[in-house]
């Protein structure tokens, strides 16, 4: 009986560092794109495709380690930081509107209803679509960017906050009473780690509508205001009629977003999945 006891009680074996990774699929979207490298490759080559209008990718790959400096000037750098600047600070601001969204919403139901219609109204619409007014309010300007980023950002990230703390059992509160714990200990120790999956989820969702925003303002807008982004480097190669360029500009939106994608699910298997708050 002790026997069986010790044996339910002991840890699982960790698996090693690549059988995880392998085990979350990356080895077989690593194959998936190397597949679909050489099938561009192939399909220009045998083909006969115009490479004025079409490179193939292996033309593509030598010009995007250019731009990242592996055998070039690596100007890639200032695009990429700019467009990363103005999606950070959008970021921040949203994170900051959502949480006091959030704190008053958990405090009062109509609140919490109207945050409900906001995000219904906002978050189906295309931030985009409000570049035209924001140009017209801020100009030709870096806050016009950040302005309709945010209008992107900020909907889905408060909804997952709402949620995530509307959806929170009693039951942790009071057990966090049970044991005398102050109320910004019941926050910290037990009501954010028990939000804590919605609140990567929300915060994931948001980025993504950020990013794909932003370089979408950058193609429309150009410029932001001192220099110009990632979209404004693939809308400059089209007016010089430089394809190559352009297809190494979409290169380094997929290459930017995925590891963001893959920054996040780093976050969420160090919090919520060491913590064993995913079913909370």
């Amino acid at each position: 009986m002790t026997t069986s006891a010790n044996t339910l009680r002991a840890p699982a074996a960790r698996s090693p560092l690549w059988g995880r990774i392998l085990g979350a699929g990356v080895a077989k979207k690593l194959i998936v794109l190397i597949f679909l490298c050489c099938l561009w490759e192939g399909v220009v080559r045998l083909l006969g495709v115009n490479r004025l209008l079409f490179p193939p990718f292996s033309e593509v790959a030598v010009r995007l380690a250019a731009g990242l400096g592996l055998n070039g000037n690596g100007e890639l750098w200032t695009y990429i930081w700019e467009t990363l600047s103005v999606i950070l600070q959008s970021f921040a601001i949203s994170i900051v509107i959502a949480i006091l969204f959030t704190g008053f919403a958990v405090a009062n139901s109509w609140v919490r209803e109207s945050l409900g219609v906001l995000t219904g109204i906002f978050q189906p619409l295309p931030s985009i679509a409000l570049l035209p007014m924001a140009i017209l309010w801020f100009g030709f300007s870096r806050e016009s960017l950040v302005f309709v980023v945010v209008m992107a950002m900020v909907w889905p990230i408060a909804s997952s906050l709402t949620v995530g703390f509307a959806t929170i059992s009693p039951t942790l509160y009071r057990l966090g009473r049970n044991y005398e714990l102050g109320h910004l200990r019941i926050m910290t120790e037990i009501l954010l780690p028990a939000a804590l999956p919605m609140m990567i989820s929300g915060l994931r969702v948001g980025w993504g509508f950020g990013w794909r925003t932003v370089v979408a303002a950058e193609l429309v807008f150009g410029a932001t205001g001192s220099g110009g982004g990632i979209g404004w480097y693939i809308n400059n190669s089209r007016l010089f009629m430089n394809i190559t360029d352009g297809f190494a500009g979409i290169l380094l939106v997929i290459i930017v977003g995925l590891f963001t994608e893959s920054l996040f699910r780093l976050v969420q298997y160090f919090t919520t999945h060491k913590w064993g708050t995913e079913n909370f």
